[in-house]
């Protein structure tokens, strides 16, 4: 469920970025981009519970 969460942050995270409209949107993109990132390396990388 936390990749699913991390892939979605990613995902706001570059159309955030791609937007022309709004520049609060687009300053927070990056913010985005790296927490989705950083949560995707630590999610994916642990051990499935068993």
């Amino acid at each position: 469920m936390a990749e699913f969460i991390s892939i979605a942050l990613l995902l706001l995270g570059v159309i955030a970025l791609c937007q022309p409209f709004a520049k609060p949107i687009f300053t927070n993109g990056l913010h985005l981009l790296f927490w989705g990132w950083l949560g995707l390396n630590i999610f994916s990388h642990r051990k499935p519970v068993r």
